[in-house]
């Protein structure tokens, strides 16, 4: 099954403004930071979603949510299509699968997006 991956990215200036302010001088940073330690990540997951802080980074080949996520930490690179930067899967990156259902990174697992 064929799965698309988006990922938050900050560029270069949001970098720098969250090295002389803080981690919540760029919302989609912070967003993102909430996302490991919050109970609901899929809420936050479907408002950064909405404003548009996620990319399509890369479309994966995998079995399953689970296999999304080995494969992208571990490969094969032969199953990941590369459409932009890309770092290996972890909280707050959004998987859809081939129906258009999106799920969150969570913690543990993954959660639909509400």
């Amino acid at each position: 099954m064929n799965y698309k991956l988006y990922q938050i990215h900050l560029t270069d200036a949001e970098v720098d403004l969250i090295n002389s302010k803080g981690h919540n001088a760029v919302e989609s940073h912070k967003m993102k930071l909430d996302m490991s330690f919050d109970k609901a990540p899929h809420k936050l997951a479907k408002a950064a979603m909405d404003k548009g802080y996620y990319t399509h980074v890369s479309n994966i080949e995998a079995e399953s949510l689970e296999g999304v996520f080995e494969v992208g930490n571990i490969g094969p690179e032969a199953n990941i299509e590369r459409l932009a930067p890309m770092h290996s899967v972890s909280v707050a990156d959004v998987v859809e699968d081939s129906e258009g259902v999106r799920h969150v990174v969570a913690s543990v697992g993954f959660k639909e997006l509400a």
